[in-house]
């Protein structure tokens, strides 16, 4: 052993109970006052003087003799103490010799001692044996371990693409956004690992020293999911590109698209088009064209009186002149350096430069950036945020801006509306035409045939919008109520808002009637607040 403890023995003789203390050797640790008083009651001993006593080990340098009590007992076999961590994962003995004269414990007298405590597991039979061989008292000495858990490692996997290509503008550092360095697209060639499933790791539970199991946590399993275009390898952990092509993440599943690259412009040599993939478009797309994408459309060049349809996304690296008739509609989102006399609808993200005299729908934000930032004319509605620059003009041009509930509830809001008011004057029309009929026949009148077949179609029709209203009417009350609860809207202006601008924030109305500048709106209390921003 490196050290040894400081330690006492009783030495029981003729005329009283002598303590034998033997000094700590190569840096071993002194005998503590506590444990050796604990230790002599334990023995009966109690009539010891403990002052005396503390003196003695504190100068315990050197083996020798103090007699502590004149009251003579049996002699004592030796003892061990075991003390139980509270996770119950270790057990450690003190041992204490016994009195001279006294019996030393056996291997099976120190197991016993063990079985009695309940430790059943993770005893060291190699700690006991080098503790027979070379007995040391005063010492802790580990004398079982549980076995601890090892925790296993969830399935992972590893993406050897961009799996979020930002489609957003990046803000230079005059404050303009360069709208040009915008990609869509994450290229890969035939056979490139696009994938890897690194297998989960199972755990292994663990036993305390009272032989209880403890559980190791549950690990997560993963599969690799994958479109067409992909080739799975033979144990199913990694997937290659088959072709040359387009390569994203949805929804957890990866996909390789063909992207169809058109060199130049759309006009009457290309005509409309129409893919089941992404399209690039290098060029222009010119007024009274239409290209539809199940994936996403990219346009390098000026977007004129067109339409454009995406599943996925929309990037203009310069912009769109709508002249009235241009649409732009994804499934995600839409960037675009500016929009000008269009109609723009994206699920979630509009990102623009600038909107003059367009219609602009988001599912989530629309986002006005950049050293102009300006949203003139038209209406723009969000579900959650609109952020620009500029709002208005020093013309007062009108300018709606409806933020807080989707706009295709709003937009259903508004046709439930119309048609309940439709239905509610088709009901008063048949109604009056059963009222005059009826009126007839109690006149004394006789209706003609003509007249028996209109009092049976007004009849039964009333009953179909009886039933067509009460539904409609339910939804739209729904409805109403939702946009009327949903407070979350925000309008932020980081510039400048002009009389002529209002707001629609759930459902309330704000008029702008002062230039303001530097602020934000939202609902508060029921009502349209403005703070600083």
């Amino acid at each position: 052993m490196k050290y040894s403890n400081a330690y006492f023995q009783l030495d029981i003789r003729s005329d009283g109970v002598y303590l034998h203390l033997y000094p700590a050797k190569d840096n071993g640790k002194h005998i503590e006052i506590q444990e050796l008083v604990r230790y002599l009651e334990g023995c009966g001993i109690k009539d010891y003087d403990l002052k005396a006593l503390n003196s003695a080990v504190v100068e315990n340098t050197q083996e020798k003799d103090i007699l502590i009590s004149k009251t003579i007992i049996s002699e004592v076999s030796e003892k061990a103490d075991v003390r139980i961590s509270d996770d119950k994962m270790l057990a450690v003995i003190r041992f204490y010799p016994p009195s001279k004269n006294g019996k030393f414990m056996s291997e099976k007298e120190i197991l016993g001692e063990l079985e009695r405590l309940n430790i059943k597991f993770g005893v060291s039979q190699k700690i006991i044996t080098a503790y027979m061989n070379g007995r040391q008292f005063c010492r802790d000495i580990p004398i079982a371990k549980g076995k601890p858990v090892v925790q296993g490692k969830d399935a992972q996997i590893k993406y050897y693409f961009n799996t979020k290509p930002t489609a957003s503008p990046k803000l230079l550092e005059d404050g303009s956004v360069n709208f040009h360095d915008l990609s869509l697209f994450v290229s890969v060639k035939k056979d490139d690992l696009l994938a890897e499933m690194i297998p989960e790791v199972p755990g292994e539970d663990g036993m305390n020293i009272m032989g209880r199991r403890i559980a190791s946590s549950p690990v997560k399993k993963k599969i690799l999911k994958f479109g067409k275009n992909i080739r799975l390898t033979e144990d199913g952990l990694k997937i290659y590109s088959e072709i040359d092509g387009d390569v994203k993440l949805e929804g957890g599943m990866v996909f390789v698209s063909d992207t169809y690259r058109i060199p130049a412009d759309v006009n009457p040599s290309t005509g409309d088009i129409n893919y089941n993939g992404n399209v690039v478009i290098a060029g222009n797309v010119h007024s009274g064209f239409k290209v539809e994408a199940s994936g996403d459309i990219e346009v390098q060049g000026v977007v004129e009186g067109a339409v454009l349809i995406a599943g996925g996304n929309i990037v203009l690296k310069r912009g769109i002149q709508g002249m009235g008739k241009g649409v732009l509609q994804a499934g995600n989102d839409i960037v675009t350096k500016f929009i000008e006399s269009s109609t723009v609808k994206a699920g979630n993200v509009v990102n623009t430069g600038s909107s003059l005299h367009s219609d602009i729908e988001a599912g989530e934000e629309v986002i006005v950036s950049g050293r102009k930032g300006f949203v003139i004319g038209g209406t723009v509605s969000a579900g959650k945020k609109i952020v620009a620059s500029v709002f208005g003009n020093k013309m007062n041009t009108a300018t709606e801006l409806r933020v807080g509930v989707k706009p295709e509830i709003m937009d259903r809001y508004k046709e439930l509306n119309a048609l309940i008011s439709e239905k509610q004057s088709r009901m008063l029309e048949n109604r009056q035409t059963l009222e005059t009929l009826k009126k007839k026949l109690a006149g004394g009148a006789k209706l003609l045939p003509n007249q028996l077949v209109l009092a049976k179609q007004a009849g039964e029709e009333l009953k179909v919008l009886s039933a067509e209203l009460e539904s409609d009417s339910e939804e739209y009350m729904q409805l109403k109520q939702e946009i009327e609860n949903n407070k979350d809207g925000k309008i932020i202006v980081n510039q400048t808002i002009f009389p002529g601008v209002s707001m629609i924030i759930s459902n309330r109305v704000y008029p702008i009637k002062d230039a303001l500048t530097h602020c934000q709106f939202y609902v508060k209390d029921a009502d349209v607040v403005s703070s600083p921003v």
